[in-house]
């Protein structure tokens, strides 16, 4: 018996502990709308007396009616919030949020309300809604301001760029032809500022659409290799780009904004890459019945980036350390305008680097497939291997991707690294295509050794086979750890 009284106080304190709710009214009421109990925030919110008589009608009186005998909620749902006015005892009001229940027989009451003044947080949502017009509004001004002035900018560039060239074509002598070529380049970098700005003013404005057409996706490749060329043989670095045999020529989609992105994480790495080589990987991820998934690796021997600096890297206006800008130059819009591109094209873009150790730029995108591309297949074939540009010069490579050679000499070595470092890339990634390819060429590059490392090598690749990302990881390191011991690295 002592146990039920003391079980039974207990949850009355918890019952009244509920019922004295700092920021609720809370009221009980009878059928007539009489209220037969209420909590003291009734009385200082409202101003009536503790232990004055009230009706519910009279404090909700927009949508509590006395109706034969009892009260009606009037066109609000009963057990849901809503908003509605509760009058003070001077007749003022105040706006709340409210529930209405109505309660079983056997507890006393015939209803009972919480209600919550809100009018603070209307004040405060009204003044958020004016505030984000102004704002919107002053981003409006501000995004034709800078397209306005970006245009008027491209006019005088593009001809002090002209009468530069036209100045080449004539004699001159060597001083004044450097300077000609400096007054060309400056042209140049300033209209790759200007259309980053205007890029970027039109993606805040929500106004960049993509163009989707027909394109050789093996065309739009050449270009961009070529456009990047000479930056490429000026700092004598190794170019490598491994297109995958199922990627059709054809598709549909925006060739331009591509051959941006692209070219933006291509220049990117030449720049800062001073010794080493750049490699830029393709392969299908996903195909399905009318459009298919192109994944890209951007591989670059540069620099590299601190993991601290890496949430700055596809932010506006920003670099991931103030000597790049003063070093290298560049508004800091580039990756940003690239991720853009990246999710109007329904992709994703990521990076992992290492300072002093290079980056990996990585990105997916979807293309339409193109009517026209089952009879142009076999005629494009031969031109979606490998290739190899080393210093301007292209060579085909190999089909799979790697050169064998002695096992253990400098050359067997730097391969197998090489395709090691791509391996555990795309298996991080769950790239399981491309890794399938990479473990491939290593277990093609240790095949002279017929016990430990090829064994340990095929097994690893019937792992990445089956897509166990874990599984795959460990093999990798075991196999990575062998390697290593076996050539005393």
């Amino acid at each position: 018996m002592v146990d039920n009284i003391e079980q039974y106080e207990q949850r009355m304190k918890r019952y009244m502990t509920l019922f004295q709710v700092p920021e609720d009214m809370v009221f009980f009421f009878e059928k007539d709308g009489r209220i037969c109990e209420r909590n003291l925030l009734v009385s200082k919110q409202l101003d009536y007396e503790e232990d004055e008589e009230l009706y519910i009608q009279d404090i909700f009186r927009s949508i509590m009616k006395l109706k034969d005998g009892k009260i009606t909620l009037c066109a609000k749902p009963i057990g849901e919030r809503f908003e509605t006015v509760a009058y003070r005892k001077n007749h003022t009001c105040i706006t709340v949020g409210a529930y209405v229940f109505l309660l079983k027989e056997d507890t006393g009451c015939y209803g009972m309300c919480y209600a919550r003044n809100i009018a603070m947080q209307k004040k405060a949502t009204k003044e958020l809604i004016s505030a984000k017009a102004e704002v919107e509004e002053v981003n409006k001004e501000r995004n034709e301001l800078v397209a306005n002035v970006t245009h008027e900018l491209r006019t005088p560039v593009n001809g002090v760029m002209g009468l530069a060239q036209n100045l080449l074509e004539t004699e001159l002598t060597s001083e004044q032809r450097d300077s000609v070529e400096v007054i060309k380049q400056c042209c140049s970098n300033m209209i790759k500022i200007i259309n980053n700005i205007l890029d970027y003013s039109k993606l805040q404005a929500g106004k960049f659409t993509l163009e989707i057409r027909e394109f050789s996706f093996h065309e739009m490749l050449d270009k961009l290799v070529k456009m990047n060329t000479p930056q490429i043989e000026e700092k004598g670095l190794k170019f490598i780009c491994n297109v995958s045999e199922d990627i059709p020529n054809m598709m549909i989609g925006d060739e331009l904004r591509l051959t941006q992105i692209l070219n933006n994480l291509l220049s990117n790495a030449i720049k800062f890459t001073s010794v080493g080589q750049i490699v830029v990987n393709v392969i299908k991820t996903i195909d399905l019945a009318d459009e298919f998934e192109l994944f890209f690796m951007v591989i670059d021997s540069g620099i590299g980036i601190a993991e601290e600096e890496m949430d700055k890297l596809f932010k506006s206006f920003s670099q991931v350390d103030a000597s790049i800008t003063r070093r290298f130059g560049g508004t800091g819009l580039g990756l940003n305008i690239v991720k853009n591109l990246v999710d109007m094209m329904d992709g994703n873009i990521n990076v992992e680097s290492e300072k002093g150790k290079g980056s990996t730029f990585s990105f997916s995108v979807r293309m339409k497939k193109a009517v026209s591309e089952d009879a142009k297949t076999e005629e494009n074939k031969e031109n979606t291997s490998s290739y190899l540009f080393n210093l301007g010069n292209v060579t085909k490579d190999e089909e799979d991707g790697s050169k064998i050679y002695k096992l253990g000499s400098d050359e067997n070595i730097k391969e197998i690294n090489e395709n090691m470092e791509k391996l555990v890339i795309c298996i991080e990634m769950e790239n399981w295509d491309r890794a399938n390819t990479f473990a491939e060429n290593v277990k093609q590059l240790v095949a002279e050794d017929t016990m430990n490392l090829k064994r340990k090598a095929f097994r690893l690749q019937m792992t990445v086979r089956k897509g166990a990302h874990e599984a795959a990881i460990e093999q990798y390191e075991e196999l990575k750890k062998a390697i290593n011991e076996y050539f005393d690295l």
